[in-house]
């Protein structure tokens, strides 16, 4: 678990510190729109907007849906109580535990309530190692974007793991 901050293109609030959850066994990342509260009316009119406006969308099939397969929805009166939909969205000003994040696109999810996930779409651009931390004997998770190395992450992987790894001086 770490926090995020980040904007989307079809809310006008930006999200700041928002927790969200490191899944290496999600492919796409995801935001559960309907985690933070939002009234149930504001959430099916952006649902119904992405259905009007034709969004992108995947059918997901996590650990949440308890391995139930949804049929593929083809009315809109279909896609609209399906609760395993969820629409390609772009999003800016994305930072992962301080780090930014290349803008990109997310998936947002209207109907559940579960983590937000950072999937291994994002993750696989990242320099990751998890093991035994030599410091605190538990379980740790390192990370980085590849293209923003930094010296703190170097050291850190060499306090905690015996890791040498170069640096070049990069700053973010």
């Amino acid at each position: 678990m770490t926090t995020a901050s980040f904007k989307l293109d079809n809310i006008r609030a930006p999200f700041s510190n928002v927790l969200v959850k490191i899944d290496t066994g999600c492919s796409i990342s995801t935001i559960p729109l309907a985690r933070f509260q939002a009234l149930k009316v504001f959430c099916d009119s952006l649902k119904a907007a992405d259905i009007e406006g034709n969004v992108h969308y995947e059918i997901s099939y996590g650990v949440e849906t308890g391995g139930e397969r949804h049929k593929k929805p083809g009315t809109d009166e279909e896609k609209m109580s399906c609760p395993a939909m969820k629409f390609r969205h772009s999003i800016c000003g994305f930072q992962i535990g301080g780090m930014p994040v290349a803008d990109d696109v997310i998936y947002i999810n209207y109907n559940r309530k579960g983590n937000i996930l950072i999937g291994m779409d994002i993750l696989q651009h990242w320099d990751i190692h998890m093991g035994t931390s030599r410091i605190t004997g538990k379980k740790l998770f390192l990370a980085c974007p590849e293209d923003s190395i930094c010296l703190e992450y170097c050291n850190a992987l060499e306090e905690n793991f015996g890791i040498k790894r170069g640096y070049e001086g990069k700053h973010i």
